[in-house]
């Protein structure tokens, strides 16, 4: 849909396949506030006014490798514009969260997409991305 680079934030250390485990693994990473390794590093983050960042909910904000990813660049006079895919809970903390790790840098309103949807969200992220002028 939109003309841009894609940078897939992957953790060193995998998460299980099955979700009950997952979900568990990432309680504790939010409750020992830990800040998982990255697989990658983005070389070129000044190339970037615009940045797209799409994560779950998990534990009520966003992923701890999503801190690794904000707190690992500096994202002044950078946009970003969140996603999250949810269970019922929407961003719960995560803009909160983004603002505090990202200070000046301008946070568009968010799409907040129901994990069950995710399959037939097209058209809604065509309507969000043109409302947040990404087209």
């Amino acid at each position: 849909m939109l003309d841009s680079d894609l940078f897939y934030i992957d953790t060193v250390k995998k998460y299980p396949d099955d979700h009950m485990q997952k979900i568990a693994v990432a309680k504790q990473e939010y409750d020992k506030n830990i800040r998982p390794e990255l697989k990658a590093k983005l070389d070129n983050m000044d190339d970037y006014d615009t940045v797209i960042v799409a994560f779950p909910n998990w534990w009520t904000t966003m992923p701890m490798a999503m801190f690794t990813f904000f707190e690992s660049y500096d994202f002044f006079g950078k946009i970003i514009c969140p996603i999250v895919t949810h269970g019922g809970s929407g961003f719960s903390n995560s803009l909160r969260d983004i603002s505090l790790l990202c200070p000046g840098a301008e946070i568009r309103e968010g799409l907040a997409i129901n994990g069950d949807d995710v399959q037939k969200c097209d058209k809604v992220l065509e309507k969000w991305a043109k409302k947040v002028h990404l087209l």
